[in-house]
């Protein structure tokens, strides 16, 4: 299945050639024998009281983190299989209606995209009307050429429209196609699929979409694992199948509250009657926030986000399917690594910001408890994702660089088991794995930390589409209001860090502190080796005794 996908999207590929793996092996091997050579022979234990606080965040984060592997891996082995049974035998709807937003995409691509959609509508024999929103009208020649082709097989009351996008970004063009849709008259029962110019699905998945929102009537909407095609380095790859992954692992577990904090754009599937007001248009169109600061900020970026939030607040329901996974044509922007990728979580987790005050506002009985906490934690990760490896920094700078090695070695090991994890829930994983989630861990926190003080700074990285909120007193001060959140997290960095000084427990102080220390010291001191045992702190000499009160060697005593 993959092969075919890479087949029609040359340069993009699924997977890392087993060369690039075997590289990844051996440069996390290498890595973990380095930091075990430059571990010290000496116990290097901290405050207990120190230790206990980072136990206390670690407790928070890990307790999570199982949380949502053990519901993940009970939505998917548990749940989902009575729910797919139960999906099979359920009717396909009378028509279907597809949404379809690109900007800038290949004519390869096009006929790829639109050839796949198409040969699943006249395979079911399903009344489909594709809504194409175009940038360039030289996709239109394309579009028609893929559907004339097809146009004979089709069902009765298929289509294709085309409709130019107006410039505006992607809430504009998907406003004109809703517009037009409710002019068409949908009949009762009719879905509505929304997905990307660059999603590739794969035969049968979409009836097995289809049959599944059928099935639950309280169900507003569903949406799909996604396979990311990458053009890219071996590492690019591996970064979109990692997030891929774990996108996959959260979406079960949210699934099992049959709430998900999130409706992909790139392939999700509506009831008809849940987006056909006008509100819901409206909501998607006119979206925006009122910030107690910065005032009323229009969204930009985040259609998904407004979908979703739209259906949350009319108490529709929504669900994941983990058995279907639609391709997803996947490239960095221009910029290098680092600039590339931060400027996606910044949209990312930019939308997510915006989106998540409102959520919470409208309460646990009205959303779920479990719901209800996610979205809280939303606002708490970014903080305590970086709170441990703040603190172990800042001692190593206090105390010695002994703390970050085992720092280090303790993230190797931490996200090689969350790897593995990740490995059971999804089948998915690359040696490179426990290096890039902690990269994501901490680009993503300090991301996310920038963007609830900015959040009126939004970017649409294809179009060049942003908004950067109001120029007034209220948006020059969240500079300020940045600071001061990352001075008060440093000023606990550090008090914490200093509770990590050994010479709390031995009485000596080491690292940095030791340079600084000019206190009047006894002379001569010998420090002898540790305890064979490693178990008591390591001794000191008096200093010797004055040259008055020594004896000549073999002097006698005088009667």
């Amino acid at each position: 299945m993959t092969g075919r996908r890479e087949a029609l999207l040359p340069g993009h590929q699924a997977n890392s050639a087993p060369g690039a793996t075997m590289v990844g092996w051996m440069g996390l091997a290498a890595l973990a024998l380095v930091l075990l050579a430059l571990l010290p022979q000496e116990d290097f234990l901290g405050s207990p009281q120190a230790l206990l606080a980072l136990g206390l965040v670690g407790l928070w984060r890990w307790g999570w983190a199982a949380l949502h592997f053990t519901r993940a891996m009970i939505y998917r082995h548990r749940v989902f299989p009575r729910l797919r049974l139960r999906a099979d035998a359920a009717p396909l709807p009378p028509a279907l209606y597809v949404v379809v937003t690109s900007y800038r995409i290949s004519p390869e691509m096009n006929a790829a995209v639109y050839g796949r959609l198409l040969d699943e509508a006249r395979r079911l024999q399903l009344p489909c009307c594709v809504v194409a929103c175009i940038t360039d009208m030289a996709d239109a020649g394309v579009l028609r050429i893929v559907f004339e082709h097809r146009r004979e097989h089709l069902a009765d009351g298929s289509a294709l429209h085309l409709l130019p996008q107006a410039g505006t970004g992607k809430r504009g063009a998907l406003v004109d196609a809703l517009n037009l849709i409710q002019r068409l008259a949908p009949p009762p029962g009719s879905q509505l699929l929304l997905m990307d110019g660059d999603t590739l699905i794969e035969p049968g998945q979409l009836e097995k979409t289809c049959r599944f929102l059928s099935a639950f009537a309280d169900v507003g909407a569903v949406t799909t694992d996604n396979l990311p095609l990458v053009r890219g380095s071996a590492p690019v790859r591996e970064w979109y199948r990692l997030r891929m992954a774990q996108r996959d692992q959260g979406m079960c577990s949210m699934a099992l509250s049959r709430r998900l904090l999130v409706l992909t754009g790139r392939f999700s599937l509506f009831r008809m009657a849940a987006v056909s007001s006008p509100e819901f248009v409206a909501a998607l169109g006119e979206d925006g926030i009122h910030h107690w600061r910065l005032g009323f900020i229009r969204m930009v970026t985040g259609d998904d986000k407004s979908t979703w939030f739209a259906l949350l607040k009319t108490r529709w329901r929504t669900l994941y399917i983990p058995d279907v996974a639609v391709g997803c044509a996947e490239e960095l922007p221009a910029g290098g690594w680092f600039k590339a990728t931060t400027a996606l979580m910044l949209r990312w987790y930019g939308n997510t910001a915006r989106n998540n005050g409102r959520a919470l506002a409208l309460g646990p009985r009205r959303v779920g408890g479990f719901f209800w906490l996610c979205l809280l934690d939303q606002r708490i990760s970014p903080w305590t994702s970086l709170a441990g490896p703040a603190v172990m920094v800042m001692a190593a700078i206090l105390h010695g660089y002994v703390f970050l090695v085992l720092y280090i070695l303790w993230v190797l090991f931490t996200r090689s088991a969350m790897a593995f994890l990740n490995w059971l829930s999804t089948g998915r994983f690359h040696p490179i794995f426990p290096l890039l989630l902690y990269y994501n861990q901490i680009a993503g926190s300090l991301v996310k930390v920038f963007v609830l003080h900015h959040p009126d700074r939004q970017r649409w990285n294809r179009q060049g589409l942003s908004a950067t909120g109001s120029q007034g007193l209220a948006a020059r001060l969240s500079p300020g209001f940045f600071a001061l959140s990352l001075l008060s997290f440093l000023l606990l960095v550090t008090l914490m860090a200093h509770q990590l000084d050994p010479a709390i427990e031995y009485g000596v102080p080491v690292g940095l502190p030791a340079i600084l220390d000019t206190r009047p010291r006894e002379q001569h001191h010998l420090r002898l080796p540790c305890s064979a045992e490693r178990r008591a702190p390591c001794s000191w000499l008096s200093a010797p005794a004055p040259a008055a009160t020594l004896k000549a060697p073999g002097s006698r005593p005088t009667e």
